[in-house]
C-alpha cells in the first residue's frame, strides 16, 4: 500500500451555549473552523469524526449552517469526511432520526452506521463505524446483534480503523470519573487504529494489537477540561504493518478558562467574603471564564448561605463569564453546642435592641441603628482581648460619619 494520512476529530460539541451565553455557542464554532483550517493545510486522504459532533441532535439552523459550510469546505478539497453519532447527536427516537443522516444525503459526511456493511473500503484502508451509544445497557442491547447483522472484516492488506463513541467498561482505558457507555468485548479485534471519541482529554494507548486513541475536544465544555490541551490528532500511515505516527495539533482560539480553588477553613463568613473578593479581583481577565472554587469548613455555629456569593462574582467585571462555587463545609455541632449558640444569639438579639434604644434617645439623627451595630460587633474582639481588631473597627466606625460643624454643640 501507499503511504496515508488521516485526521481524527471528537466531541466538537457544535451549538454548545454554555451558561446560556451566545459567545460561548460561537466559540464552539470558531474553533471548528480553526480545526478545519488546519485540516486543509494539512491535506490529509480523510477526515474522522467521533462522534458528538453537535451538543444537541436538532442544532440551531445557525450551528447547522455553520457546519454545513465548514463540510463542504471539506469536501471541495477531496478530504472525505467519515463520521459516527455520539451520546449527545445520536437519533433521539426511530422516527425522527439523527442530524447526520441529511449531512450524509448531501454528501458532506459518510456516515458509517447507514453505509452497507457499516463501512467503507478504500484503496489502501478500511473503516468500520459503530452506532452511539447511551449506556452499557444501552451498548448490551445493541451491539452484539449489531455486529451479527453487520460484521467487521478488516482486511491484512490495508490500514484498519474502528470508529466508535464511548468510554470502556475498563479502568485502563478511561478515566475514573467516566460513567462507562461500552464494553471492551463490543469493540473487535483486527485493526490497527481505534478512533474513539466521548472522553474530552487525549488519550493513546496499546490495545487489542492495535492504538487505542481519543483525541479529546477543542473547547471546554466543563471548567475540569480547562487545563487539558485542545486539539485533535493527524495520523500518517506508512504500511499496514506499521506502526502509525501520531501528531498531536492543537487549536489556538478556545476561550481562556480560569480556575482558582482556596481553602477558608476556620474563617468567619465576613473574612471569606474579603479574603475572595481581593483574591478574585486580582484574577480578573477581559473575556476570559473565572471558575472561582471555595474550599474548607466553616467555624461552628455558621452556615454556607452566609457567605455572599453574589457579592464575590462581582469582583470580577471584565470578565466574560465568573462562576463562584461554594463547596465549603458547616462543623457539626454537639447538642450542648447548639444550645449555647442559640443563647449567644438571643443574647446578642437583646443586646442589640438595648442598644439601638440607648443610642436613639441619646444621639436622635438616624445614626441610632449603625451605632448600635458597631457596638455590637466590638463585643466579641473586647471580650476576647483582641486590641488591633478593636482599634481598627473604631478606626471604620469614625470614618464612617460625618464630620461635626465647628460651631456644633459637642
Amino acid at each position: 500500500m501507499k503511504s496515508l494520512s488521516f485526521v481524527h476529530l471528537a466531541d466538537l460539541h457544535l451549538g454548545y451555549t454554555q451558561y446560556n451565553l451566545p459567545e460561548r455557542r460561537e466559540d464552539f464554532s470558531r474553533v471548528f473552523v480553526e480545526a478545519v483550517d488546519r485540516t486543509l493545510e494539512l491535506k490529509p486522504d480523510f477526515a474522522i469524526l467521533a462522534g458528538d459532533i453537535f451538543d444537541s441532535p436538532r442544532p440551531s439552523n445557525q450551528t447547522l449552517a455553520t457546519a454545513v459550510r465548514e463540510l463542504r469546505r471539506l469536501r471541495e478539497a477531496g478530504v472525505k469526511v467519515f463520521a459516527t453519532d455520539g451520546s449527545h447527536d445520536m437519533e433521539p427516537n426511530v422516527m425522527t432520526g439523527t442530524v447526520l443522516t441529511p449531512l450524509h444525503n448531501a454528501g458532506l459526511i459518510c456516515y458509517l452506521p447507514r453505509l452497507e456493511g457499516s463501512a467503507f473500503r478504500g484503496e489502501d484502508y478500511y473503516i468500520y463505524g459503530l452506532p452511539g451509544s447511551r449506556s452499557l445497557m444501552e451498548a448490551d442491547g445493541k451491539f452484539p446483534s449489531y455486529l451479527k447483522d453487520k460484521p467487521p472484516k478488516p482486511e491484512p492488506s490495508a490500514f484498519n480503523i474502528l470508529v466508535f463513541h464511548g468510554a470502556l467498561d475498563d479502568p485502563r482505558y478511561s478515566p475514573p470519573y467516566f460513567k462507562p457507555d461500552i464494553r471492551v468485548d463490543h469493540l473487535p479485534s483486527g485493526f490497527q487504529y481505534y478512533a474513539g471519541g466521548h472522553i474530552h482529554e487525549p488519550k493513546r494507548l496499546e490495545f487489542k494489537g492495535g492504538l487505542l486513541a481519543y483525541p479529546g475536544c477543542l473547547e471546554t465544555t466543563d471548567y475540569s477540561e480547562a487545563a487539558v490541551e485542545k486539539g485533535f490528532y493527524h495520523v500518517r500511515v506508512e504500511a499496514p504493518d506499521a506502526v502509525p505516527r501520531v501528531e498531536r495539533i492543537s487549536v489556538e482560539k478556545a476561550r481562556r478558562f480560569i480556575v482558582e480553588e482556596r481553602d477558608y477553613s476556620g474563617m468567619t463568613p465576613k473574612a471569606v467574603f474579603q479574603e475572595s473578593s481581593n483574591l478574585l479581583a486580582s484574577l480578573d481577565s477581559e473575556g476570559a471564564v473565572v471558575v472561582f472554587l471555595l474550599k474548607g469548613q466553616l467555624p461552628p455555629g455558621y452556615r454556607k448561605s452566609e457567605v455572599d456569593v453574589h457579592g464575590i462574582r462581582s469582583s470580577a467585571p471584565k470578565a466574560l463569564h465568573t462562576m463562584v462555587l461554594n463547596q465549603m463545609t458547616e462543623a457539626e455541632l454537639a447538642e450542648e453546642d447548639v444550645f449555647r449558640l442559640k443563647e449567644a444569639r438571643e443574647l446578642k438579639t437583646l443586646a442589640y435592641r438595648y442598644l439601638f434604644e440607648y443610642f436613639r434617645h441619646r444621639y436622635p439623627g438616624g445614626v441610632d441603628v449603625k451605632m448600635a451595630k458597631i457596638a455590637l460587633e466590638l463585643l466579641d474582639p473586647l471580650i476576647q482581648g483582641e486590641e488591633g481588631k478593636v482599634k481598627t473597627l473604631l478606626e471604620e466606625a469614625v470614618e464612617g460619619f460625618p464630620a461635626k460643624d465647628e460651631g456644633s454643640k459637642p
